[in-house]
């Protein structure tokens, strides 16, 4: 493997970060407005709890992208470094 094509990847992995906990919060509230505050009419409620749900599932996909990348970076410097 060519270390261009490495180094493009990882970019490309660590940049879609930047959209993830915009989406999955607006994916949480787009949710809880259609289909819970809509349907069971307890207006805030639903589009609350699950913009928020959104919201710590964006976090824990974040932190496991990180380590993901920590990992690999680890595993690439010990079969490099030594």
């Amino acid at each position: 493997m060519a270390p261009d094509q490495s180094f493009y990847s990882r970019m490309g992995r660590l940049s879609s970060i930047v959209m993830i906990l915009p989406g999955s919060m607006a994916a949480g509230w787009f949710l809880g407005y259609y289909v819970l505050d809509r349907y069971v009419t307890r207006f805030p409620w639903g589009s609350l709890i699950l913009t928020f749900l959104g919201a710590g599932a964006g976090f824990y996909e974040i932190v496991r992208l990180l380590l993901l990348d920590q990992r690999s970076n680890q595993d690439r410097i010990g079969e490099n470094g030594s």
